[in-house]
């Protein structure tokens, strides 16, 4: 069942199965800001209290959209031999996290398909001067969200209708709920290595061994952690596996993800954040190749697909 809803005021979709509700903001990011799992009769992900807060603080709740994910030193790069200037939105006076987090997205399509749930929205960035004036590229994006039993799917279609190449880095803040019980979950996360990270959480630009996070190739639990941590996935599938006695969430992302963001706001205890990320964080100023950062570009008249799973499976 697919049903438009009135949240406070905004505008918002649910989704509804025998076994999640996914609620969706299309208005503000276009954010899943709340996923119930009926078997185990509770929230998921971190909810916001109403629409004026994911507005004011997109970040903090549910699946925040980044492009691109995490910080740009200065908020400054080049790219094909352009010059680009982000605004500086981060009291380190870097820019954080990109051009997308709050905007509205069009609905364009709803429905049930072979037993699946289904909903599509797009945004064309050139009818937007505030990411022209940083980001002067006409990329067109289709997001389709596809709730099938305890899965739900993020599918992602970039089509480039300008006439410059566009860097592209793309990820997801997801604020998983841990109840308050970090000793009873575990992150198990395949990863090859970590990004040195400066005094302003930015990459050096060298690759160190994992370490005391070696216990995280086999599953750790999260008591004690305190993480903001990038990882580089290198020759891994993209996977990060949550789980607890009762239950295990599997989030997972396709190829062109190479990095994850761990990020525990403090010692865990309430949240754990899961990012997914196609590139490192300022991944156009480090001088690694393409394979390494995550670094691409959108031809014009390309495009490129993408998709983050999220799959609830039950002990």
């Amino acid at each position: 069942m697919i049903k438009q809803i009135d949240w406070q005021g905004t505008p918002a979709y649910t989704l509804e199965n025998d076994k999640l509700i996914v609620s969706i903001c299309p208005a503000i990011g276009n954010n899943v800001y709340s996923i119930w799992d009926k078997t185990l009769q509770r929230e998921m992900l971190r909810v916001p209290a109403a629409p004026s807060d994911l507005a004011e603080q997109p970040v903090q709740y549910g699946t925040p959209i980044l492009m691109p994910p995490n910080r740009i030193r200065e908020g400054r790069f080049q790219f094909d031999g352009r010059s680009y200037q982000f605004d500086i939105n981060h009291a380190t006076g870097n820019h954080i996290h990109g051009m997308l987090r709050s905007q509205s997205w069009t609905v364009v399509a709803s429905g049930e398909r072979d037993g699946k749930l289904f909903i599509t929205s797009s945004i064309r960035l050139a009818h937007d001067a505030n990411v022209q004036r940083q980001y002067p590229h006409a990329l067109e994006l289709e997001l389709t969200y596809v709730l099938e039993g305890s899965r739900l799917s993020h599918k992602l279609k970039v089509a480039n209708n300008g006439t410059t190449a566009a860097p592209f880095g793309y990820g997801l803040h997801t604020w998983f709920l841990l109840d308050g019980e970090p000793e009873s979950w575990k992150l198990q996360l395949p990863v090859s290595s970590i990004w040195e990270l400066d005094e302003l959480n930015v990459p050096t630009g060298d690759l160190v061994p994992l370490g005391t996070y070696d216990a995280l190739l086999e599953g750790d639990v999260l008591k004690g952690h305190n993480m903001d941590t990038v990882f580089q996935i290198g020759d891994h599938p993209c996977i990060a596996v949550l789980s607890k006695d009762t239950v295990e969430i599997r989030y997972s992302g396709s190829d062109l993800f190479k990095q994850w963001v761990i990020f525990t706001k403090g010692e865990a205890h309430d949240f754990i954040c899961l990012e997914p990320y196609t590139w490192v964080t300022n991944a156009p100023n480090i001088d690694l190749p393409a394979e390494v950062t995550g670094l691409r570009g959108i031809e014009p008249g390309e495009s490129l697909e993408l998709e983050v799973t999220l799959e609830v499976v039950y002990k």
